[in-house]
């Protein structure tokens, strides 16, 4: 089996991701995939670490999730067009003008 990455697990796949830890605490890591219906066992494999220079058990961990970023304010050409939220837009203006002094 071939090395896979993180960015490589990112499919379109009903099949599982799932990252394997050396239990010998060498902090080395393979990812690989599973079968969406063996979702509740726990996969473990013997498989070579080559920090350690030999074959050990490799357990099956959960895949730390990426943080979800915020959304973006919508844009001010948004507001112009629909006339929602126009009153927020006034008073931002209002303050730069009060601020600077002029636009």
């Amino acid at each position: 089996m071939f090395f896979l990455s993180p960015v490589l697990l990112r499919t379109k796949s009903k099949r599982l991701a799932v990252k394997l830890i050396s239990s010998v605490q060498t902090g080395f890591s393979y990812y690989t995939h599973k079968s969406p219906l063996k979702r509740e066992t726990r996969m473990a494999l013997k498989k070579y670490d080559p920090i350690v220079n030999r074959h050990v058990m490799f357990y099956e961990t959960a895949i730390p999730k990426a943080p979800r970023k915020p959304r973006r304010p919508r844009p001010l050409a948004w507001f112009r067009w629909t006339g929602k939220n126009i009153q927020e837009l006034v008073k931002n203006v209002q303050r730069k003008h009060e601020l600077k002094g002029s636009f």
